[in-house]
Parts: C-alpha cells; structure tokens; sequence
C-alpha cells in the first residue's frame, strides 16, 4: 500500500508540523500554529480532515482550534489535551483513519504522562512529538525516567526501517552532546559531520530512522556497556543510566 505523502512545515522557532495527504484529503501533526498549514492547503488543493496531537504543550496545539474554525477538521488526541476541546480521545491502540490509511496509537508517558505516537504500521512511519527525537529525547518534565525509559525501549522495538518524524529541530545539539560522551564513537562523528551540513544547508533533519536511532542515539542505548563506561557508572541497571544521561543533557 503507497503511504500518505508528507509535507514536512517548519514553524515557530524549531518545530515541525507534519501534513500528510492522500486522495485530497489531509491531516495535520501538532500544529503549533496555523498558518503554515492554511497555507500549504491552499497551495496543495487539499481538504483538512483532522488535527491530530500527541501531548498537551502550546507549541505542538495552539493552531488546532483555529484550524477547526477555518477548516471544519475535528480535533483528536490524548485526553491531557482536553484544554483543546477534542471532538475525539484517543488512547493506546486506538486507530486513527485517513483515507485507507490506519494510524496505531501508542501510548509513551515520560515527557507528559499522556503522550502518544502515531505509528503507521504498513508504512513503517512514526509521529514521534517530543518523546524521541534525531539523537535525542524530551525532557522528563511531568514523568518519571522509568516510564521515558520504558517508552523509548517500546519504540526501539519496532521495525529498524520505521522512518521517524519528530517535533522539533534538536539534531545538531542531540549529537553534540552524544560525541562530548563517545568522542571516539565513528558512527556518532559521521552523524555529527552530515548533520552539520544539512543545517549549514538549512535542510530539516527530519525523518530520521530506527536503525540509525540504535546505533546513533545515547538515550535508546542506556542497556549499552560502552555508555555504562563513558558515564563511569556501573552496569544492570539502564534506568539510572538513561536519567544520568538526561540529568547531563539537560545542563548541557
């Protein structure tokens, strides 16, 4: 089955809205704001069905009313988003429909305690939000680091060539830190190089993919001995690393 086509929309400062589109008909991913949405409709002929959220925070759900206002749309996410007046609650395993398109909910509390992904499975495409990004993950801000850990470990699970689409631009700095704790690691340096060019080219960085996630980012690989040394703490126990790993991020 052919996937939706998905027009990548920058806006605010660093985020990503996701505008997928099949047969003229489209959805929006955590539009933070309106606009470039309204305007990529036009331009593209395109009737929005759905605004579609996965946390509750501003920049990814501030457009989604006045979407609904200019569009007609409907309003779906996670029940912590009920400030955005949800026409649909979404919750773990629950699908999503755009045309002949499915989209699996999966739940992945850390970052907020009601965050989702969208996954879709034949495709092998992953609206991740602000839980995993290029090298990098959200910060623990309502959570605690066994469930992120938990989460992350979930997404680790699905197919490597699941094309990952995150919420905001945090590549370069995520493998900046990743290479200040594995500076000898070849595949983080390769990253790091490409990754300096596509900004230096004002390319997105966005999608990136599981495999390259499991080999590239630190906080998919808390359970790994070569982490467990460079942090100079002892092995067994992943959760300790991966909040150690997020404790130094966060002052980074």
């Amino acid at each position: 089955m052919p996937s939706p086509h998905i027009t990548v929309l920058p806006a605010l400062t660093d985020n990503y809205i996701y505008l997928l589109a099949d047969a003229g008909e489209a959805v929006a991913v955590d539009p933070g704001t309106a606009a470039p949405v309204l305007s990529r409709l036009q331009t593209d002929n395109l009737r929005l069905r759905s605004v579609i959220l996965t946390h509750q925070h501003a920049d990814h759900t501030a457009g989604a009313d006045e979407l609904r206002r200019a569009t007609g749309c409907t309003v779906i996410g996670p029940a912590e988003c009920a400030a955005c007046m949800l026409d649909q609650t979404v919750a773990d395993g629950d699908t999503i429909l755009l045309g002949t398109h499915r989209l699996r909910v999966l739940a992945v509390s850390g970052h907020t305690p009601g965050h989702v992904v969208y996954h879709h499975e034949t495709a092998h495409q992953l609206w991740t939000g602000d839980t995993l990004f290029a090298a990098g993950c959200g910060r623990i801000q309502k959570g605690a680091a066994a469930q992120m850990w938990h989460s992350l470990q979930r997404l680790r699970a699905l197919p490597p060539q699941t094309r990952i689409y995150f919420g905001h631009e945090y590549t370069l700095d995520n493998l900046e830190f990743a290479c200040s704790i594995l500076p000898h690691d070849p595949d983080l340096r390769m990253r790091l190089e490409k990754i300096r060019k596509m900004n230096a080219a004002g390319q997105p960085t966005t999608p990136t993919t599981m495999e390259i996630e499991r080999r590239t980012n630190l906080f998919l690989r808390a359970d790994d001995e070569t982490v467990h040394q460079a942090l100079g703490m002892p092995a067994g126990d992943p959760v300790a690393i991966f909040a150690e790993l997020r404790r130094r991020k966060d002052a980074w």
